[in-house]
């Protein structure tokens, strides 16, 4: 039996840390350390709840849009107005999500997971994969600066974007504004899925001449690149995914938990969301309820208190680092008392999608979660996501109603439920004189790093690291030589995640109390 703590973990958002029990060659229990306190909840206590939206938003510098909208969406619902928004407000809204959405998974599939399958690193043949100096990677950050182009004409500035406000948003866009975010969107959408200029055609157009192409070179062990009349990205994208299972077996690897958890994103005309709310239990899609979602303190450093209750009733969150049991900032969300996992894929079995039946076919099964289904599901919503960001782009009209007279309500309680790119987010308010009482906000990424819970339960990041491989011999530049172990197997699964940390726990001293984690490194 030997073990390995991988501290920090890399190529991720924030600070992640994973100790491993590993027998011969493969990991028997794996640990999953989130190493800063969380403590955003407790700054806007206190203050006005419009706050709320503009602080939060700053958890994160990737995820900024969608804790601004949910935050937003818990106010609205405490204040009652929920149904009151103007349906152009929320095709706005929608649009800013989808650009983000877009943006995040760019960022998650070329510069975070996307080099454990180039050249560079594990000696694939991929080359436009490699960090920095592949053709694909330095295409993809061009596509990058377009979309926070697009997020700014929209939302006034990008990163932490403004227009967006209780009861709806400020912007009233006009034709030449509406023509300019268009006329980017469509530029990403030519290098991502090829020449498809007509806005009737799919984004999943080329994708089976593509795969043909790929699966030829992947099997020739020739790779010749792309053919911009089928798609640059769509051929980085499906080439990677090739490489994951043809020579890293991923449909058979980080095998999390089996159980998603989605609570619906982009609101559709008249009530819903195009990507629905669900629970899948491991063998049906079940309504979803807020109620049924707890937070455990089990193994995480905060007091007996802090948690163990619906989230809505939850007091604000007390630190209690250095308690026995703990090993983690992170809470433990649960639902209905089971670990679930969420992300692209969870939204996809929720909503009944498999694009192409691309996980059935290359994974093994729509409802699988392994490092390959992982990323091939973000691959899936990003050919979604871009039909309907050009269809929501051509709805919107110039002069319509964006917003309504808001006040904020003496007392109330709301919840909001949303998606970010890396999976479910809920955000609670309770409002008492006028002022924030109470607050909880539960990230995407905390449901997939979480802890043990009181039952001994692994999270599924956990979960997902038992069986997977540990190579004695270097497979990858991630060989850890004084250890005699490559730890590449695990960082793909690890990273299928897209793990959001600075979402996840929230570094503060409001009382100028230090916090220290003793952490190994290799």
């Amino acid at each position: 039996m030997a073990k390995l703590m991988i501290d920090p973990v890399t190529r991720i958002e924030g600070h992640l840390g994973i100790e491993l029990d590993i027998n011969e060659g493969k990991v028997t229990e794996a640990k999953t350390h989130s190493t800063l306190f969380r403590g955003f909840e407790r700054i806007v206590v206190g203050r006005d709840p419009r706050d709320a939206p503009i602080i939060l938003q700053r958890i994160c510098g990737v995820c900024h849009t969608e804790h601004r909208l949910c935050s937003l969406r818990a106010i609205e619902n405490a204040a009652g107005v929920t149904d009151e928004i103007p349906e152009q407000a929320k095709l706005i809204r929608n649009i800013i999500e989808a650009i983000t959405f877009m943006y995040s998974h760019g960022i998650h599939l070329y510069a975070l997971a996307g080099p454990d399958y180039s050249d560079g690193v594990a000696k694939t043949g991929l080359t436009r994969l490699n960090f920095l100096t592949g053709q694909g990677y330095r295409e993809a950050v061009k596509a990058q600066r377009t979309l926070h182009e697009c997020l700014a004409l929209l939302g006034g500035k990008a990163p932490h974007f403004m227009t967006a406000c209780p009861g709806g948003v400020t912007l009233q866009p006009d034709a030449a504004l509406i023509t300019r975010v268009t006329t980017r969107v469509l530029e990403v959408k030519k290098w991502a899925v090829g020449r498809t200029f007509d806005p009737s055609d799919d984004a999943a157009t080329n994708v089976p001449a593509v795969l043909e192409n790929v699966l030829a070179e992947a099997e020739q062990g020739s790779w010749k690149g792309p053919d911009p009349e089928l798609g640059n990205a769509l051929y980085d994208l499906i080439s990677m995914l090739a490489v994951a299972k043809l020579k890293f077996g991923a449909d058979k690897s980080g095998i999390g938990p089996g159980r998603y958890v989605a609570m619906g994103v982009f609101d559709k005309p008249g009530g819903g969301t195009y990507m629905p709310a669900g629970f899948y239990n491991g063998s049906s899609i079940e309504p979803f309820d807020e109620k049924n979602i707890i937070e455990d303190v089990k193994h995480s450093w905060y007091t007996a208190e802090s948690g163990g209750m619906y989230v809505g009733d939850a007091p604000p969150l007390e630190p209690d680092y250095g308690k026995d049991v703990g090993y983690s900032w992170a809470k433990a969300p649960r639902y209905k008392g089971m670990s679930a996992e969420v992300g692209p894929l969870a939204r996809l079995v929720s909503a009944g999608l498999d694009p192409l039946d691309l996980r059935k076919t290359l994974g093994g099964s729509a409802t699988i979660g392994s490092t390959l289904t992982r990323n091939l599901a973000r691959t899936q919503e990003i050919l979604w996501l871009i039909d309907s960001l050009e269809r929501w782009l051509l709805e919107l009209k110039p002069g319509k109603k964006t917003a309504i007279d808001y006040n904020v309500p003496n007392s109330g309680f709301g919840v909001g439920l949303w998606e970010a790119p890396r999976g479910a987010l809920s955000h609670w308010v309770e409002i008492e004189g006028g002022k924030t009482k109470r607050y909880q906000v539960v990230a995407p990424t905390t449901w997939n790093v979480r802890p043990r819970d009181n039952n001994g339960n692994a999270g599924p990041i956990e979960d997902s690291l038992v069986n997977v491989k540990v190579p004695s011999s270097p497979v990858s530049s991630h060989f850890i030589k004084d250890a005699g172990m490559d730890p590449l197997y695990i960082l793909q699964a690890v990273r299928s995640f897209d793990p959001c940390l600075a979402c996840t726990v929230h570094m503060t001293a409001p009382n100028r109390r230090k916090y220290s984690v003793k952490v190994e490194h290799f």
